[in-house]
This record gives structure tokens, C-alpha cells and sequence, in this order.
């Protein structure tokens, strides 16, 4: 028997979730950063005969930026629909938007390092109040720069329904930092 071929075109080959996989991979990293300096900061204060006074750390500010990252979970969640759906403009518009949730945040974690009144060079617990809040400062700086070549990719055209993992990977990187904040809010902020 010999083989016949229908001449009909082939199936578009699959596109391998590279980016996604990649992220997840770094995200995963990065998490594990994070918790390896919270773990440092936690057996510090443990350990400490004396920590930084709990009214020299105010919970208002941080509870805000907690808040801002909730929303901002939603507004990137919304920029994958979006693009998945071919709703560019919306898409456009999440990814500016948690961009600018980002901005915020920085915002406010610089008012809080000022607020503090510490020192780098002061007591173990205000360098390593430094050191926790500048790695999540360095977290955060990267998903916005994720989220911003994200942006531009999308602007472009690399990015439609059936091209999107690099939108989901940026927001999987998002809400990966945003769980570093959570965790760290608690830990930092609210049981001083």
C-alpha cells in the first residue's frame, strides 16, 4: 500500500510555553530570595537583645501599598482577558494602569524609608529593615520594567489570542512580588 496525501495545508505547529515556563522559574528564584532575607531579618529579631522601636514603623503607609498591590493583582489579571480576548485597547490599559499601581508603591515605600528616620550605618534592625524593603524595592523595579517591555511587545502586534503567554508570564512575575510584599508586610510591619 502506498501512502497518498490529501494535499491539505499542515497544522500550525504549537508554540512551546517558553516564557512562561522560564518566568515561572525565575519567579520561583526570586521568591525564594525573598524569603531567604526575610528568613534573616525573623532569626535577627529573634536573637536581638533590643530591636527598633515598634512606633518609629508605621502600619498606615505599608497597609496602603498592601492594598494598592490588591488592586493591581486585578488590573494585570485584567490585561491577560484582554489580550487573550483581542481587546487590545483594555489590554493596553491594565498593563499602563498596574504600571502606574507599581509607581505608587514605590512611592510610598520611599516615603516610608524617609519616614523612619533610619540609618544604614545605624543598629542591625534598621540595616536590615534597609535590606528587606531595598530587595523588595529591586523585586518591584523588575516587574515594572517586565510589565513595561511586556507593554511595548503588545503595542507592536507580538501579542494576540493565540500569542499571550508573555502577557500571563508578566503577570505571574506581578503577583509573585506581590505575595513577596504580603508576606513581608506581616512580617515587618505588622508584628514588628
Amino acid at each position: 500500500m502506498t501512502a497518498t496525501t490529501t494535499g491539505l495545508p499542515s497544522a500550525e505547529a504549537t508554540r512551546p510555553r517558553t516564557v512562561l515556563v522560564a518566568t515561572m522559574f525565575g519567579s520561583s528564584a526570586a521568591f525564594i530570595t525573598f524569603a531567604g532575607v526575610l528568613l534573616v531579618y525573623v532569626r535577627a529579631r529573634a536573637t536581638a537583645i533590643e530591636w527598633f522601636d515598634a512606633s518609629s514603623v508605621e502600619l498606615g503607609p505599608a497597609g496602603f501599598i498592601f492594598a494598592t498591590l490588591i488592586l493591581s493583582i486585578f488590573t494585570v489579571q485584567w490585561a491577560v482577558q484582554a489580550i487573550n480576548a483581542d481587546d487590545r485597547m483594555n489590554a493596553f490599559v491594565a498593563l499602563g494602569l498596574t504600571g502606574l499601581f507599581g509607581a505608587a508603591v514605590f512611592n510610598q515605600l520611599w516615603f516610608i524609608i524617609n519616614d523612619t528616620g533610619f540609618t544604614l550605618n545605624g543598629s542591625t534592625a534598621e540595616f536590615l529593615f534597609f535590606v528587606v524593603n531595598g530587595t523588595f524595592i529591586a523585586f518591584l523595579i523588575a516587574a515594572v520594567a517586565f510589565l513595561a517591555l511586556t507593554f511595548l511587545r503588545a503595542l507592536v502586534g507580538q501579542y494576540g489570542p493565540r500569542k499571550a503567554d508573555g502577557v500571563a508570564a508578566a503577570a505571574f512575575f506581578w503577583n509573585t512580588v506581590v505575595a513577596m510584599w504580603a508576606i513581608a508586610w506581616y512580617v515587618v510591619y505588622v508584628t514588628k
